[in-house]
């Protein structure tokens, strides 16, 4: 369910910092994207994008899949042209948190990353946007993750790929197809 707590003129545009990044950020793909939150009707005139990893965009049938979807890489590029080329009326959805906040990502437990990350702001500045924070409850508890901990060999082995391909691989299950008792890809509800 997405809660409106302030009207979005559209004669302006905006940054949305969504948090938490979860495994797959399910909140911020349901509310700016699809359209089944009911986005569109509670703030007309507006036009949501959500940005991901650019290295997503390098997978060849991935990149097709992404773009069907609405979904602009986290580039100063694409922001850029997504706040200035379009018009006004344009939401960039943002998740500050990326790759290192879903690695910490379990159930009950929401750990925020921010310390760096102040590019979306400078963006903000640079082209008169206005910032919109946004919070996806229950955000972590859709799947469950193996944590490694911090210092430990299987954490340092995700960092390494983290820095060498822009994010991290993390073990994750959700709940099977037959019951609610065996595991699978489906989120728990």
């Amino acid at each position: 369910q997405l809660v409106k707590t302030h009207d979005l003129s559209p004669s302006h545009n905006y940054i949305i910092g969504s948090h938490p990044h979860g495994i797959l950020c399910v909140g911020a793909f349901c509310n700016f994207i699809t359209g089944s939150t009911g986005f569109e009707e509670l703030f007309p005139g507006i036009r949501s994008f959500l940005t991901t990893l650019a290295g997503n965009f390098r997978l060849p049938v991935f990149r097709e899949y992404l773009m069907s979807g609405g979904l602009f890489p986290v580039t100063r590029r694409a922001i850029g042209y997504l706040l200035s080329q379009k018009g006004t009326g344009n939401v960039v959805a943002i998740v500050i948190g990326g790759a290192a906040e879903s690695l910490s990502c379990r159930p009950g437990v929401t750990t925020l990353i921010l310390k760096n990350r102040k590019g979306f702001v400078r963006m903000a500045l640079r082209h008169g946007a206005f910032l919109v924070p946004s919070f996806s409850f229950g955000e972590n508890d859709l799947f469950r993750q193996v944590v490694f901990e911090e210092g430990s060999w299987m954490r340092s082995i995700q960092r390494r790929f983290q820095k060498m391909i822009g994010f991290a691989p993390r073990l994750f299950y959700g709940r099977g197809l037959t019951s609610c008792r065996s595991r699978g890809f489906l989120p728990y509800a």
